[in-house]
This record gives C-alpha cells, sequence and structure tokens, in this order.
C-alpha cells in the first residue's frame, strides 16, 4: 500500500530559539465562599502568598454567597476584599468576576487547604505568566473515590467521545474548581449552580489556545457528594455537543439511556469488597461498552 508523507512539522516552524515571552500581569485570586468559616482566613492568607511568590501586584477578593456564618467577616479580617452574592457556585464566581480586574483570575474554593509549596494560587498562575498556558486546571493527585467514579464512570467515557481534544487538555481531574485563565478567557454569563466548572472547561475548549493541566500536591476538602450533578453536567454536555454539531439531536436520546447504565454500574461499589484502583478501570471499560453499544443502537 502506498501511503501519502507526512510531513514531520506538522506545519510548525522548528526555532533555535525560546519564542514564548513572560508576561508582566496583574492576578486577581478570587475564591468563592459559602458558610466557609472554618478555612477561610487560611484560605485568604495563602492567596497573598501566593502573590508574593509571583511577585505579581494584584488582589484578593471573597465572594459570600449566601452566607450565614462569620465567613464574610473573617475573610476581611484576614485581608480580602468581600462582596455579596447569591447562593451558588456560579452565581459567586460570576459576582466574583464583576468585582476582579486583574490580567489573570485565578479561583480557589473557600474549603479547599493546600499543603504544597509554592501556594496553590503561585502554582496555577505562573504557566499563564511565564507564557506556556492560557487557562489551566489543576491536576490533583489523590481524591477519595466519589469524584473518581465521575471520571471513569461519567466524564472520561462521554466527554471521550463527545470532545476527545478536551480530555487531553484537563488531566485527571477536571472536576476541580482550582483553576485560572486569562482575563478575556471567562465568559461573561455562566450557570448559577455547580454545572460552572463543567461549562467553564468547554468554554476555555473552545477559546483558549493553550488550555492545560497544572500538577498540584497533597490536599483537603470536605466531601458533599451531590448526586443530581452527572445528570445535569450529561444536559451540558449534550447541549454543547449539539451546538457544535458533534452529535445530532436525535441521537442524545441513545447517550441518555446511556447514562442510565453507567450510573448503575458505579453504583455496584461496595468498599468492603471492592478495591478501589480496580474498580474504577473496571467502571471504565465497562462504561465505555454501554455507551458504544447504544450508540451504536440508536
Amino acid at each position: 500500500m502506498n501511503r501519502p508523507s507526512i510531513d514531520p512539522a506538522l506545519g510548525l516552524d522548528l526555532v533555535e530559539e525560546r519564542t514564548l515571552t513572560k508576561r508582566a500581569l496583574t492576578v486577581s485570586v478570587l475564591i468563592p465562599a459559602h458558610n466557609e468559616e472554618a478555612t477561610i482566613a487560611q484560605v485568604v492568607g495563602d492567596a497573598y502568598a501566593g502573590l508574593d511568590v509571583l511577585g505579581a501586584s494584584g488582589d484578593v477578593t471573597v465572594s459570600a454567597s449566601g452566607c450565614t456564618d462569620r465567613t464574610a467577616e473573617l475573610a476581611a479580617d484576614a485581608g480580602a476584599k468581600v462582596i455579596e452574592a447569591p447562593a451558588g457556585k456560579g452565581a459567586a464566581i460570576t459576582a466574583g468576576l464583576s468585582a476582579v480586574t486583574g490580567d489573570v483570575v485565578c479561583l480557589i474554593d473557600g474549603d479547599f487547604q493546600y499543603f504544597g509549596e509554592p501556594p496553590l494560587s503561585a502554582l496555577l498562575v505562573q504557566p499563564i505568566m511565564h507564557g506556556i498556558a492560557d487557562a489551566v486546571v489543576s491536576d490533583l493527585y489523590w481524591r477519595p473515590l466519589y469524584p473518581q467514579l465521575w471520571l471513569h464512570g461519567f466524564f472520561a467515557p462521554v466527554a471521550g467521545t463527545l470532545f476527545p481534544e478536551l480530555v487531553a487538555k484537563v488531566g485527571s481531574t477536571p472536576w476541580s474548581g482550582q483553576r485560572a485563565a486569562l482575563r478575556h478567557l471567562w465568559p461573561a454569563e455562566l450557570p448559577n449552580d455547580f454545572t460552572v466548572d463543567l461549562e467553564l472547561l468547554l468554554h476555555w475548549n473552545r477559546h483558549a489556545v493553550r488550555l492545560r493541566p497544572v500538577l498540584a500536591d497533597d490536599w483537603v476538602n470536605p466531601q458533599r457528594p451531590k448526586p443530581d450533578l452527572m445528570a445535569q453536567e450529561l444536559e451540558v454536555l449534550l447541549k454543547h455537543a449539539v451546538a457544535e454539531g458533534r452529535i445530532s439531536e436525535e441521537r442524545t436520546p441513545a447517550v441518555k439511556r446511556w447514562y442510565e447504565l453507567a450510573h448503575q454500574v458505579m453504583a455496584e461499589y461496595r468498599p468492603e469488597h471492592d478495591d478501589p484502583r480496580d474498580f474504577e478501570r473496571a467502571v471504565l471499560t465497562r462504561s465505555l461498552d454501554e455507551l458504544r453499544r447504544c450508540l451504536v443502537e440508536s
């Protein structure tokens, strides 16, 4: 068989010196927080420490989202600018974006405790300031099984089918709320709820030239399972996929049938019996098989 030759440079000009440029940018660290009085002062302090590491001028803003505790008071005492926002993570981010002015906006959750060096805000913003990324999401090396099931049973199969290029850009924890991007890459309109994290990924997938994961260190935050979130995120993925011509409207019911099957597979996990890593691998294989079957049958 005679195959056509492929140019190994793939259209890129090979250079002998660095072409990327370090950018002098201001940084806004935006912290959405709902009743996070136990951690908010530490998160604000870490954000300021990150600005010091970067050597960048900037600000730290807490978007107090429907708080009924002392989150706003303690954040202000720690030196942050505080704004009041409606309840909902997306609503908190939207309100915060309207209040910050940095060339880069870095998002850190108000309940997120990071133990690595440098501080997480610096780790996320550095690639953007060095010109090697325009938007980043933290790739957290460890996570309890609940969101790992989300990754293996849900996101990797369906996003890998509908948005295969996205999976390669966002690392192993694309659900992470810890992320940063150039100011112009943050959309003016966002959903008010927790689907905001996925909406941001899909927006950056379309508009950021270089969306990349950033490897992060040890951390902890409270586990708050959201049982309805996957179904909501499936609607978001399908909406974008149909709008971009990646799937026809007529085939979306097949993907929804797959979701119900994948959800049943994920629900089979029994911590007293199943090894988490083995179960993750099995879930990925079974979920992919079910998705392919449903699409073929449609």
